[in-house]
Parts: structure tokens; C-alpha cells; sequence
């Protein structure tokens, strides 16, 4: 009888962390969680070229390696080491550019505009990433407005 009730209470913790973790993805993977920190961002985003795209269509790095940076983050700004209204956001260079790749050097595009991938292809040797010569898609003057907006910090 005592196996038994330790079963349950395993099965039953077992549950309640997949269902907590379930939910805790679904929150956090949205646009509405991402700009609940970074508003700026989103505003400046949303005057862009690619206002259609969601945040985590080119700030991921992987789903473990977001989770990880993810609650370091939050304990970061839980215990007031930063203000995620002034913080970057995540960059990953490699999977900015394979994320901006999948798009826009797809074999669609290729075969839709050969001379764009021919070009870029040679672009690509000489730049470190698209961002390089392309703006990543915010608005730089609304996203600048971020470091005027005065916080206290409560000290």
C-alpha cells in the first residue's frame, strides 16, 4: 500500500511539473510576453518591414538554450541586477542569420530570383551576417527611445 501511494505521489508531481512546464512554454513563447519587458522593441518592430513576424521568429537560439537564458533573465531582474526595459535583447549571430536565411534564401527564392542569390551568395563571403548591411528589422529611432525614458530604481 505505502509502493502504491509513493507511485501516485511521484506520477502526480511528475504531472503537475509537465502541465506547469506546458503552460510556462505556451506563455512564453508569445509576442504579448516578449514586449510585457521590452516595448520598445515590439514598437519599433511593429513599424518595420517585418511587423508580420513574430519575436522568436529571429530572437531564439534553441529551445533549451532560451529556457536557460531565459530563467537566468528572470532571475536577474527579480533580484534587481537589470531592468529588462534597458537590457538587450537575445542575439544568437549564427541563428539570426540561419533564421533570416530560411526566409529570404529559401530554394523558393532561388528559383524565383536566381540573381538575389547569386548576389547575396557573394555578399555573404564578405559580410560576418546579413545584419551587417541590412537593419534587422526595427526601427532604430523608436527603439533609441528606450535609454530616454527615465526609471527609478528605488534606491
Amino acid at each position: 500500500m505505502k509502493k502504491i501511494l509513493i507511485l501516485i505521489v511521484i506520477i502526480a508531481v511528475l504531472g503537475l511539473v509537465a502541465l506547469a512546464g506546458t503552460a510556462g512554454h505556451q506563455v512564453t513563447t508569445t509576442d504579448a510576453f516578449c514586449s510585457s519587458c521590452h516595448a520598445y522593441e515590439k514598437a519599433s518592430w511593429d513599424h518595420g518591414v517585418h511587423h508580420a513576424v513574430g519575436c522568436l521568429d529571429c530572437h531564439t537560439g534553441g529551445f533549451v538554450r532560451d529556457k536557460v537564458q531565459g530563467a537566468r533573465k528572470m532571475y536577474l531582474v527579480f533580484t534587481g541586477q537589470i531592468d529588462p526595459h534597458h537590457d538587450r535583447l537575445a542575439s544568437y549571430p549564427d541563428k539570426t542569420m540561419s533564421n533570416c536565411m530560411s526566409c529570404h534564401m529559401n530554394d523558393e527564392i532561388a528559383q524565383q530570383r536566381p540573381v538575389f542569390m547569386e548576389r547575396h551568395s557573394l555578399y555573404l563571403v564578405a559580410a560576418e551576417n546579413c545584419i551587417a548591411c541590412h537593419e534587422g528589422g526595427h526601427v532604430q529611432q523608436i527603439r533609441d527611445k528606450r535609454y530616454l525614458a527615465v526609471r527609478e530604481t528605488g534606491d
